[in-house]
């Protein structure tokens, strides 16, 4: 838009004003120009689900025997099966065993078998507003303290750094609203979590899966980001060699283990684009909805839920108010005689 000559547009940053000097033919352009820029700003509600199922499913058996054969040339002649890393030959915690002892006492021959099944659930459903062209980020999770490094000085005693590594559920996003409600969104989402002991190191270790992408989808419409899916199948056979791989046979001169694991990840984004006040207004109504929804199921479950949780959620009743005084009556006044002065 060419404006003449002589015209000034200040901007006043403190009160978040402009200031136009022109005549007023060209002030009623800048006044119109104004009006269309001056709009609310658009928001983006982003609501994912992320949900993550790990299935394990593992099996162990086997035997461990010791035997004496008779004396020859003054000769005895020991032998023993042994599968157990920590000693000689005994019952294997946790499972079930069976043993044989002798008449002495002694372990002679001790049946092994332990089944393992799990099945582990995460789920998370973030939600956050962010306005348009601009980054969010929501972190939900703990922080697992770590052993960094250990030094032993010279007196003998041993120092120990603790680090903190971030876990849980960490989502960024940046979305570009354009025409006809389509947001284009900039995502990149992470899933930590604490895994088993390492018996190398003595530390835990770290579970994580990590989605980085760009994608677009009209406002209010589900898009799955993909799923992940991890699926291991390991057998071992330890025992003595060749009679442990016989089949059928075979576990009774070793150890048998399978282990099944699978794990699948499936992310959805969901974004609502808020232009209005009435549709911020509705979309805190909805969420206001949600937690009325959990509060009522939790003062119904309350019975099988820990105690602080029911606490959290449930407010407590209002201590009751004490009765109201009645206002106190005026005093009716009394006539006086003719005759009498006040």
């Amino acid at each position: 838009m060419a404006l003449a000559t002589g015209v000034r547009i200040v901007g006043d940053d403190l009160n978040n004003a402009v200031l136009i000097y022109a005549p007023p033919a060209e002030f009623r352009k800048i006044e119109d120009t104004l009006k269309r820029l001056d709009a609310p700003a658009t928001q983006v509600m982003i609501e994912a689900t992320i949900i993550e199922v790990s299935l394990r499913d593992e099996l162990q058996y086997g035997l461990q025997w010791y035997f004496t054969d008779s004396n020859r040339a003054n000769m005895t002649g020991v032998g023993q099966l042994n599968t157990n890393n920590a000693g000689g030959i005994r019952p294997i915690l946790p499972g079930f065993s069976y043993s044989l002892i002798d008449s002495v006492g002694q372990i002679r021959v001790v049946l092994n078998m332990l089944a393992d099944r799990s099945l582990v659930r995460v789920i998370s459903s973030p939600s956050l507003m962010v306005l348009d062209n601009h980054t969010a980020a929501i972190s939900v999770g703990d922080q697992q303290p770590i052993r960094s490094s250990e030094t032993v000085t010279v007196g003998g005693n041993v120092t120990t750094a603790i680090e903190y590594k971030d876990t849980g559920v960490l989502l960024a996003v940046t979305p570009t609203v354009s025409a006809g409600d389509m947001v284009a969104m900039t995502i990149n989402q992470s899933v930590t979590d604490v895994g088993a002991i390492d018996a190398a190191t003595g530390q835990r270790s770290f579970l994580q899966r990590q989605i980085g992408s760009r994608v677009a989808v009209r406002s209010g419409e589900a898009l799955v980001l993909g799923g992940l899916i991890k699926d291991g199948n390991t057998q071992g056979s330890l025992g003595i060699p060749f009679l442990s791989r016989i089949p059928v046979i075979g576990a009774l001169f070793g150890t048998q283990t399978q282990d099944s694991q699978r794990t699948e990840l499936l992310v959805v984004i969901t974004p609502r684009v808020v232009r209005t006040p009435f549709d911020a207004r509705e979309v805190g109504v909805e969420m206001r909805d949600r937690m009325r929804g959990f509060r009522a199921l939790v003062e119904q479950q309350s019975p099988l839920l820990p105690k602080p949780l029911v606490e959290q959620v449930t407010p407590p009743p209002a201590a009751p108010q004490p009765p109201a005084t009645p206002p106190a009556t005026p005093p009716t006044p009394v006539p006086l005689p003719p005759n009498a002065k006040p």
